[in-house]
């Protein structure tokens, strides 16, 4: 046995889960089997990856068909293992949980199960972890979408800890890629205001404080602050069409705090 699976297992036991572990070791050997053979970019068994992903969701009280899947929530995009397979192995229940995480259901439904929320959270938090090999476009596009989607949803899902360790790995990745002035990001920021759609635009306004006049406060400009920055980016870019709206709500959290 590994020691991360080690891990999950003491977990498991800990919060005296003890009946659920035969069925999540039956998940782990199936993964294991699946990837078998399969790297992650830093060198690491491919498997290191969602046994990572289903100990962060069995701390956070993730429920026994979470863990399952969060064990196997590659298999079907990355393996040739069958949706069919996990209905016949693991039933209905956990089968629809791994089939909504391929299809990233969660991105669409804003009401999707919990346990669906949860995974797709801790999927993105172990990535965020591991990012440092990957090219520095890619970094970029993680830490912004961290940002403005699963920050949020981790404050939805009512788990400060885990939004709170996103938002800072997110922020020092762009801090850490970011190498202009403040002012020159403050231009860069203002130009693609400008060139976004006029209402998006006034929203992301709206929420920085700004009233009707478009520009970047003093303070979004502050040590460490790239991630607002990337934020109002991403908003006014349109990569996500509910990036302002998301982007509200970090800030009001942020002004409570």
């Amino acid at each position: 046995m590994s020691a991360a699976m080690g891990s999950l297992v003491r977990v498991l036991s800990d919060t005296e889960r003890h009946q659920d572990i035969p069925l999540v070791w039956n998940a782990y050997e199936v993964a294991e089997r699946a990837h078998r053979g399969q790297r992650r970019v830093n060198g690491d068994r491919y498997i290191s990856h969602p046994i990572e992903v289903a100990t962060i969701v069995a701390r956070h009280g993730g429920t026994v068909p979470a863990v399952c899947a969060a064990l196997l929530h590659d298999v079907i995009e990355d393996t040739p293992f069958t949706a069919a397979q996990l209905r016949h192995e693991f039933g209905p229940d956990i089968a629809a949980l791994v089939e909504a995480l391929t299809d990233q259901v969660v991105r669409e439904d804003e009401t999707a199960a919990p346990e669906l929320t949860l995974v797709t959270i801790a999927d993105r938090l172990h990535n965020m972890r591991t990012l440092r090999r990957k090219p520095a476009a890619s970094r970029q596009r993680a830490s912004l979408d961290t940002l403005v989607f699963h920050v949020p949803l981790a404050q939805r899902l009512d788990e400060p800890a885990l939004a709170t360790e996103l938002a800072d790995l997110a922020c020092a990745t762009l801090d850490a890629l970011t190498c202009d002035s403040a002012e020159t990001r403050r231009l860069r920021v203002l130009a693609a205001m400008r060139r976004a759609d006029p209402r998006l635009a006034s929203e992301v306004a709206a929420a920085l404080g700004a009233g009707a006049a478009v520009g970047v406060p003093e303070w979004a400009l502050a040590g460490g602050s790239a991630g607002l920055l990337a934020l109002v980016t991403a908003a006014v870019f349109g990569r996500d069409p509910r990036a302002a709206r998301r982007l509200a709500e970090i800030l009001a959290v942020w002004r409570r705090n």
